[in-house]
């Protein structure tokens, strides 16, 4: 498209958008945002006298007012705040007072997420409790002369901005203002024109008050009674709400009702799609992925994210849009594409490295270490060059981990490096890791419970006698196995000493030192009849630890 085209198109864009917020057509201004967001995210507002010809005041202000929701819907916290208060400050002086006070509504949502979600801020916002106190009483002081003959503009702005308050007072769980917008929310939305809105307050209302069921059927009445078709954006309210409901249905997160979520939330997500506001239902898809793929349902995770992916092309990286590449790179793992998994992982990996959010790193470098061995690139035996993909994941995983101040996690990474550089049979490399875990095992902080610290010492001895044992220096891997078993035994874990135990007897005897695997199965038979409720199997083969050591007992004796 020729560029005079697309500034064309942009002026017709805020046109259009300040022309839906007037007529309070939510589905046109849902997929203007949309658009906006994946077509003109890159325009400044110092662009825009050079972009848009005869440009309005009215649509300087509705810049802010699309890309403060963009950003929202893609998670750009500190770019939400700007543009709202760039959108509050241009109202302001244009003296529309209705649409400023919505621009602080819009301010008190975003410090109900922040504080909610743990999310991050770089920017200063004043706590949400400080910016309802200032929203009830700006709401008020607009709405001290409004009748039946003030502009539908005023009464909506101050309606919308009376729910937000009373969403955001209710989730901070803030008695005092939710009673206080709860009066506002009765004075300013009337239930002729905006019915939808004032039964989903309710409902919401009926939730915080404890009373859930009523709640649900006074939602699921309302949704039973909507034509998606004619009122998609009315139905995807209905069923996030109802979404919320089955989210929080039980008394701990692991009794919700999980088929609930994906129902009403995978309607949400395909409702978004369906009217072109891809933006609107990104989050939704993600979390139905997310319990797609846990669920197994990898296929139709990946569908569902897929669609996304391409309904969202010319979006700009975000966070919103790293974690549905994530849970994408996860379904697509479990759909038996582990090419483009490896791909979508490693690249959103390096994404993610750049934002404060080290799970989704950890969980993408999992993800393409997993891929990868899938795809081939996990070492073979005679080779020093494959696996070392996987090996380089690995190391970042551990160095993030590190970061995080989680040593054994780090060391464990670590060794499983070592692993996989003894699959390839490159040891001395399989080596250089264990050694490095070990480093970062001794630096576990002095607070680190005993036991714990023991038994992963215990553990990695395991590991290194197993490293030993591959270099065929049988010699070496002794020492570790008989020091691993002592370390489990410390650890209070007498079946994991045992099994060290038997195997150290199992070196012993390959070497021809009789008397010393006759003393590693005493100290074996000791350790596996100090387990709680012991018994000597009368089927050894049932357990690997007894029939290991009656094997070797067998061959002595014999």
């Amino acid at each position: 498209m020729a560029e005079p085209d697309r500034q064309q198109e942009l002026g017709e864009l805020l046109a259009a958008s300040v022309t839906a917020a007037r007529a309070g057509d939510h589905a046109t201004s849902w997929r203007l945002t949309s658009e906006f967001g994946t077509r003109f995210w890159l325009v400044e507002p110092t662009d825009l006298p050079d972009l848009v010809d005869n440009l309005t005041e009215v649509q300087r202000t509705e810049f802010h007012v699309l890309r403060a929701a963009a950003a929202d819907r893609m998670e750009l916290h500190d770019d939400t705040v700007s543009e709202v208060r760039a959108w509050r400050a241009r109202a302001e002086a244009d003296g529309d007072i209705p649409s400023a006070v919505l621009a602080l509504s819009s301010l008190c949502l975003v410090a109900m997420v922040v504080e909610c979600d743990d999310a991050v801020l770089t920017g200063g916002l004043a706590p949400s409790a400080a910016l309802l106190t200032e929203l009830a009483a700006r709401i008020e002081d607009a709405g001290a002369g409004v009748s039946d003959d003030t502009p539908g503009h005023t009464r909506a702005c101050l309606s919308l901005a009376a729910m937000a308050g009373l969403t955001c007072a209710t989730s901070t769980e803030n008695p005092g203002m939710r009673a206080r917008f709860r009066g506002l929310s009765d004075r300013f939305t009337s239930p002729s024109a905006q019915p939808g809105d004032r039964v989903l307050t309710e409902a919401q209302q009926l939730h915080a008050d404890g009373r859930a069921a009523e709640a649900v059927e006074l939602v699921t009445g309302y949704l039973a009674e909507l034509d998606e078709e004619l009122s998609p954006t009315q139905a995807y309210e209905a069923h996030d709400v109802l979404g919320y409901f089955a989210l929080t249905a039980g008394e701990i997160p692991e009794d919700m009702d999980t088929a609930g979520v994906l129902e009403h939330w995978r309607a949400c997500a395909e409702l978004a799609l369906a009217i072109g506001a891809p933006l609107e239902g990104m989050h939704r898809a993600e979390q139905v992925c997310q319990l797609l793929n846990a669920d197994g349902a990898y296929d139709q995770a990946y569908d569902l994210a897929r669609r996304y992916s391409v309904a969202l092309k010319g979006a700009p990286v975000s966070p919103a849009l790293l974690n549905l590449r994530a849970v994408r790179a996860r379904s697509a793992l479990g759909a038996d594409l582990p090419y483009e998994a490896f791909a979508l992982a490693a690249s959103t990996a390096d994404w993610s490295a750049l934002t404060p959010d080290t799970e989704r790193t950890l969980a993408c470098l999992s993800i393409a270490t997993m891929a990868a061995e899938e795809a081939g690139e996990a070492g073979t035996v005679g080779s020093s060059t494959t696996g070392e993909t996987v090996v380089g994941l690995l190391e970042r995983a551990a160095a993030l981990h590190l970061d995080r101040g989680e040593r054994i996690s780090a060391a464990q990474i670590l060794r499983t490096a070592a692993r996989e550089r003894c699959a390839s049979g490159w040891y001395s490399r399989a080596v250089e890791f264990m050694e490095r875990a070990l480093r970062v095992l001794e630096d576990v902080p002095a607070n680190t419970e005993d036991d714990m610290l023991t038994w992963h010492l215990a553990d990695w001895n395991e590991d290194m006698s197993a490293v030993w044992e591959m270099a065929e220096r049988p010699d070496l891997a002794v020492g570790y196995a008989e020091r691993a078993a002592r370390l489990f035994r410390d650890a209070r874990d007498h079946s994991g000493s045992a099994m060290n135990w038997v195997s150290a007897a199992e070196l012993y005897f390959d070497q021809g030192d009789g008397p010393s695997c006759d003393r590693a199965l005493d100290l074996a038979h000791g350790e596996l009849t100090s387990i709680p409720d012991a018994e000597d199997p009368s089927d050894a083969g049932e357990n690997a630890v007894w029939q290991g050591y009656h094997t070797l007992r067998n061959l002595r004796q014999n």
